[in-house]
């Protein structure tokens, strides 16, 4: 398995909180038709860093995956990201060695 993760910074955190629900509503249909897609953690704290780590089943369905990640999602949801107002930094992918979550 593996993860992508992307890392933001800057967030509104009050603002993707308030939001969430009708970006989750965007989001959900979009994950879900990546071939390979295998689940996402979403990750947010305090001081504005938001974690987005999606799951696939190799890392050439996540690297397929680039294209909606970045260009159809900030296309659906630019007037929320706008609100959200962060920035993502980086992103990397990762070969998932352990996951204990029951």
């Amino acid at each position: 398995m593996i993860a992508r993760v992307a890392y933001f910074e800057g967030v509104n955190v009050e603002a993707a909180q308030a939001t969430m629900d009708e970006a989750e509503a965007i989001i959900r249909p979009m994950l879900e038709g990546l071939s390979g897609y295998q689940g996402v953690l979403e990750l947010v704290s305090e001081g504005g860093k938001f974690v987005s780590v999606t799951f696939f089943d190799s890392a050439e369905s996540a690297q397929a995956a680039e294209g909606t990640f970045d260009q159809e999602m900030p296309a659906k949801l630019g007037h929320i990201f706008q609100q959200w107002e962060g920035r993502r930094v980086s992103v990397d992918l990762y070969q998932v060695v352990g996951d204990s979550r029951a």
